[in-house]
């Protein structure tokens, strides 16, 4: 049986031995999260649990095996995939063009003064300051 979308319809009348086969092949593929047959699988509520139950039975049997590690790495990586949450997707609804006319904008009063004339202060003395030694 072919790994696909299509397929996952069909797990759900799988016996377990026929399921843990198909979920060993969906393991050793290494799929995205986001690959449209993890999505069919979080699509359907009875088939989530099942397909964990698989994983564990899986992680069991990789034990001691000389491919454990790499084994349990693609397992968790399943198990991820089966986390994230299912979204539907949603058609974007088109949103109707607007025709926006452009609105003229008020021309600016400028207003000519004299510039007054600024005065300029004097410089202030610093006071000089005077330290005194400690005695």
């Amino acid at each position: 049986m072919a790994i696909g979308p299509s397929a996952v319809e069909r797990w759900l009348d799988l016996s377990t031995e026929e399921l843990r086969a198909q979920v060993k092949q969906l393991v050793a593929a290494r799929l995205p999260g986001d690959h449209s047959v993890w999505q069919a699988i979080r699509r359907h509520p009875a088939l989530v649990p099942r397909i964990r139950g698989v994983l564990s039975g899986l992680a069991a049997s990789a034990a001691g095996s000389k491919d454990e590690a790499m084994q349990k790495v693609w397992i968790s990586k399943a198990r991820s995939a089966l986390d994230q949450e299912y979204v539907a997707p949603v058609k974007a609804a088109r949103k109707p063009v607007v025709k926006e006319e452009p609105v003229p904008e008020p021309e600016p009063v400028i207003e000519l003064k004299e510039p007054e004339p600024q005065q300029k202060q004097p410089h202030k003395a610093i006071p000089t300051m005077l330290f005194q030694e400690p005695s």
